[in-house]
């Protein structure tokens, strides 16, 4: 998983295995200064391409978004480049921001008319989906990719810091949500929700929630750990994806690593 900032709305397009061609659409940008090699917009070569509209901390509105947004599909249509998928990921989980639903409406019509069969994505923790408006905003994605890969409740609160009662409230936000796929990432050392015990946990709740695709990765830590948390091995992966696969029916992947991630 990369832990690169993304310092403009606008980065990539980035090619990647489960969006295919995708361009990111980051509702907080960083300041630039000292970035990093490892930038992921840094590495499109395409730094130039969109102005840096916002500081650390700092939010956007809606209509600079979506402006950025514009002028880079627009001139990606033009030029006549491959598109496969618009998709909301970046430095702020897409539910923090308080115009989503403006946000959403305004890339369905930009996708509509200037790549009408590239998929509209989104990939979140659904951390702030109380607002009715944001839950609405879900329902436009065609790929609204949520994740979900807690069993119990003490490892939910251990991995994401949330309150106990959030888990519940997640699940009934998400429950009967057209299209909803859920993405998984399982980790060793620290929390861990790889063991048995966990993995059966969460295949009770991904089966109470019906989402019509799973999709199952790692954290990438290449030589060291990540906050204490170590890769699990593909083959503990695929066990978990059978398992699930085998007790629901749900399809459910597992995935290299790439560049977009919530």
């Amino acid at each position: 998983m990369s832990t690169a900032p993304f310092h403009s709305v606008v980065y990539g397009p980035v090619k990647t295995r489960r969006l295919g061609t995708a361009l990111g659409i980051n509702l907080v940008p960083t300041a630039t200064g000292a970035c990093p090699p490892e930038c992921i917009y840094c590495k499109t070569g395409q730094a130039d391409a969109v102005p840096i509209v916002a500081r650390i901390n700092s939010v956007p509105s809606a209509g600079v978004i979506v402006t950025a947004a514009a002028r880079r599909i627009i001139s990606m249509s033009k030029a006549g480049e491959k598109l496969d998928c618009i998709v909301l990921s970046g430095n702020l989980d897409p539910t923090r921001h308080h115009q989503l639903l403006t946000i959403t409406e305004n890339l369905r019509d930009l996708r509509n008319k200037w790549f009408s069969k590239a998929d509209l994505a989104i990939l979140t923790d659904g951390s702030n989906l109380e607002p009715a408006d944001h839950r609405r905003a879900l329902q436009i994605y065609d790929l609204p990719i949520l994740r979900f890969e807690w069993g119990t409740v003490k490892t939910f609160t251990a991995m994401t810091g949330r309150k106990p009662e959030d888990l519940k409230t997640l699940a009934t936000h998400l429950t009967g949500m057209d299209r909803l796929i859920l993405s998984a990432t399982f980790v060793q050392g620290g929390p861990d929700n790889s063991v048995d015990a966990e993995v059966k946990a969460w295949i009770k709740r991904v089966e109470e929630l019906r989402p019509k695709e799973v999709q199952i990765q790692t954290v990438d830590t290449g030589k060291g750990k990540v906050n204490k948390s170590r890769t699990v091995p593909v083959a503990r992966l695929e066990e978990i994806a059978a398992q699930l696969t085998e007790k629901t029916g749900i399809a459910t992947t597992v995935l290299a690593e790439e560049a977009l991630t919530v």
